[in-house]
């Protein structure tokens, strides 16, 4: 009897499960590092504004701002902190497109568009940056560069002296416009009310880039042959 209530209790019992074998803890991926934000060398939507003694010099004073400002976005995404001239912001900058304008006779107020070329940006930026040019907007396009024209230096094959004759800031913005398109380069050494004194350099001889400017609707003569009037341009049929 003892024997059957023994084995009773041996099948009643239940088995004990074998332990499961604790699996080792997964230990966490160290975690990728962030790739660095891209950097782009057009940007846009960049406010541009001065008051000057006049419309001119204004605009003049504006688009350096501008230029500054847009610089400033370039330098703050890459982590540069080095102070750079106007001048060494300029020698950047491929072109600069409007967006919006507002003039008045002693103020400009704008939104714009700049185009960096990449290889000069990069050479602050320590090589960081993603190459972006072309920008599009609406409004006309600043002598910094035209829509369309390819980005970086083009070549000249001749620097010339020239002051710029008009009569207005709207004839000076149209002049400057159509110089740009036909220059490998405009750099502007001093302006006024109703004159610039330029430095342009020319895709062609002299002789020639005349001709060449003509079909623009720029009359380029010989000037006083003074220091930086070697030659004079202006607006075709100007009164």
């Amino acid at each position: 009897m003892a024997t059957l209530i023994a084995t009773a209790l041996l099948v009643a019992a239940p088995l004990a499960a074998p332990r499961a074998q604790e699996e080792p803890a997964l230990s966490a991926a160290p975690a990728a590092p962030a790739a660095p934000a891209a950097i782009s060398f057009t940007q846009r939507g960049v406010p541009a504004e001065a008051t000057a003694e006049n419309g001119v010099v204004a605009r003049e004073r504006a688009l350096a701002n501008g230029r500054r400002a847009a610089w400033e976005r370039i330098a703050s995404a890459a982590g540069v902190t080095r102070s750079l001239s106007d001048a060494q912001i300029e020698s950047m900058v491929s072109s600069i497109i409007i967006e919006e304008e507002r003039t008045s006779p002693t103020r400009y107020t704008g939104r714009i568009t700049v185009n960096f070329n990449p290889s000069r940006a990069r050479s602050y930026t320590g090589g960081s940056g993603v190459a972006e040019g072309g920008g599009s907007g609406g409004g006309s396009t600043s002598g910094e560069g035209a829509a369309g024209r390819p980005q970086g230096p083009l070549p000249a094959a001749s620097t010339v002296e020239m002051v710029a004759l008009y009569g207005s800031l709207n004839e000076w913005l149209e002049l400057r416009r159509r110089l740009t398109g036909a220059a490998a380069r405009l750099d502007i050494v001093a302006i006024s009310t109703d004159r610039a004194r330029l430095r342009v350099g020319l895709r062609s001889p002299p002789g020639v880039a005349a001709q060449e400017l003509a079909v623009q609707g720029i009359t380029m003569t010989p000037g006083s042959g003074a220091p930086g009037d070697a030659w004079r341009v202006g607006l075709a049929g100007r009164s």
